[in-house]
């Protein structure tokens, strides 16, 4: 069997104690930043629902994480990947968009 060299066996002991420090202090959000992304999330879905070309709202997820609202679904063209971002864009406090809609029309 070979033994680990006590040089590595510490950097590889440093390494799992970095990483696991900060597991321990990394948190999703903190209060604050949770009422304000839910109040986001909320903002952005109601305003696409106004926009009936997008398709039914049950078609597009949204999630929002630090200010960051993240698009996901199928809507039926380009145009509507665009216009969907740029609505969400608008609303306030909004940090930025992550697009990862699809449309029909060709398969993105």
């Amino acid at each position: 069997m070979h033994k680990p060299k006590p040089l590595r066996a510490l950097s590889l002991a440093l390494i799992l104690a970095a990483g696991l420090s900060g597991c321990a202090v990394f948190q999703k959000c903190s209060p604050e930043n949770c009422a304000m992304d839910a109040q986001i999330n909320a903002e952005v879905a109601s305003t696409l629902a106004e926009h009936r070309e997008l398709g039914p709202p049950a078609a597009l997820s949204i999630q929002t994480i630090n200010g960051v609202v993240y698009l996901s679904g199928t809507v039926d063209t380009e145009f509507e990947i665009r216009n969907a971002e740029s609505i969400a864009r608008r609303v306030p406090n909004v940090k930025d968009v992550v697009n990862n809609l699809n449309s029909r029309s060709n398969g993105r």
